[in-house]
């Protein structure tokens, strides 16, 4: 009966990892959508509605800085644990739609990988269809190779919603409604 259960946790693990490994990586066509706008270059960004928030991203301050001057929608969220300075937070943003959820090619609407820092963290970014629903997916790529690591880099969604048996979290338990300025997301690391 232990084994079952140590066998079931295992694969559930497996599952979850594949998922989130499938929601970071960069695919032939999928980062690619939308060129990086030339004021950008060198940050780590992006996804096909990356042209609708370029204009609210300031390249002189750190990717995911929190502009209190924009009142814009947009989403800070907040990382109570991450467990050391090594690599980036891959934050992944998704629309409503369910079919365009973690490990779909082209889901993503907004990508930012934003420099870990040990402990608590906050990462801004702009919304680019305003109000409406989204999903979050993020993982603590700490080695910076723009893969999810088996060998237990932390990973998380919105709502903090727990991984299923055989994969992500869904995108029903993660999905939220942005209001019109700030909306503020907790996302805890499961390493």
């Amino acid at each position: 009966m232990a084994s079952t259960s140590r066998r079931h946790r295992w694969f559930t693990a497996v599952a979850a990892t594949c998922a989130v490994l499938a929601a970071g990586t960069a695919r032939a066509g999928d980062e690619q959508r939308v060129p990086v706008p030339e004021r950008l270059q060198g940050l780590q960004l992006s996804g096909k509605a990356l042209d609708a928030v370029a204009g609210r991203i300031d390249p002189s301050k750190p990717l995911g800085w929190c502009d209190p001057a924009d009142t814009g929608p947009r989403i800070r969220v907040i990382v109570p644990n991450v467990r050391n300075a090594e690599g980036n937070i891959r934050l992944s943003l998704h629309g409503p739609d369910p079919e365009q959820w973690v490990g779909k090619k082209g889901g993503k609407l907004i990508r930012f990988d934003v420099p870990a820092r040990q402990g608590r963290m906050e990462i801004c970014m702009p919304l680019p269809y305003g109000k409406r629903v989204y999903a979050v997916g993020l993982y603590h790529d700490e080695n910076a190779n723009g893969k999810y690591g088996f060998a237990g880099e932390g990973y998380g969604f919105s709502n903090d919603a727990r991984a299923g048996a055989f994969g992500p979290a869904s995108h029903k338990a993660a999905a939220f409604t942005a209001g019109d300025a700030t909306t503020e997301l907790t996302i805890s690391l499961r390493y």
